[in-house]
């Protein structure tokens, strides 16, 4: 008998400061301004980019959340990524990017507009011809990070996508792979010398030289340093 349920309390308290029908009316404003957020968001991140550059108040401004196109560029090159216009992505939103970016537009006074996105390119409406990050330009070639939400990219991606950062880097592994061939090759058969050994060798080269880049040409695919910030498939 002499148990408080805390729930009833409250709302007897909340019934003396505010009838239903007014709590309704909150309630509903709130969703609706949500509602209204959420539209405003997804209209934006699905608009063309323009030449519009975000104008941000210099005392709110988080430094560690700018970063320059080169910087990025260098990114996006070393782990094969692409750095394109929101309008292109496909993959999911996170929920509360519909709140960050008002908050933020609200927090230095200014309508943000022209996002672009770093990902995989499997997130993107490519033309043909891991972990997002949103970013929205301040001008001078910087950009200002707005949100960064899914699961951080494996720090080994690096090293799978070296071989197709440009031309020199694909006949290196080439060569690399070529020598590892032909060292394995004369564990096994001994009996070569060291004439036929170099010989294997810059045949091994030819070959790996001509399997992967005919590889690239069959696949359309392209090396990192070209496709970094490329609208197209291939």
């Amino acid at each position: 008998m002499f148990d408080l349920n805390l729930q009833s309390t409250l709302k007897k308290d909340r019934d003396k400061i505010i009838s239903s029908q007014e709590l309704n009316a909150i309630v509903e404003k709130l969703f609706n301004e949500k509602a209204i957020n959420i539209s405003n968001v997804k209209r934006k991140l699905d608009k063309p980019n323009d030449s519009y550059i975000n104008s941000l108040t210099f005392d709110d401004i988080e430094t560690d959340k700018i970063f320059h196109i080169s910087s990025i560029k260098k990114l996006c090159i070393k782990y094969r990524l692409r750095f394109l216009d929101t309008h292109l992505f496909k993959g999911e939103y996170p929920s509360e990017l519909y709140s960050i970016i008002p908050q933020l537009e609200a927090k230095h006074q200014t309508t943000l507009e022209n996002f672009k996105i770093m990902a995989p390119s499997k997130l993107f409406r490519l033309r043909t011809k891991e972990d997002p990050l949103l970013f929205a330009p301040i001008g001078n070639g910087y950009y200002y990070l707005v949100h960064k939400w899914g699961r951080d990219l494996k720090s080994y991606r690096r090293f799978l996508v070296w071989p197709f950062k440009n031309v020199n880097t694909l006949i290196f592994t080439s060569i690399i792979l070529s020598l590892i061939s032909t060292v394995f090759g004369a564990k096994i058969f001994n009996n070569f010398s060291d004439t036929e050994l170099f010989v294997i060798f810059i045949f091994n080269i030819k070959t790996f030289v001509f399997v992967t880049f005919y590889l690239l040409f069959m696949m359309r695919k392209n090396f990192n340093e070209s496709i970094w910030n490329s609208k197209y498939k291939n």
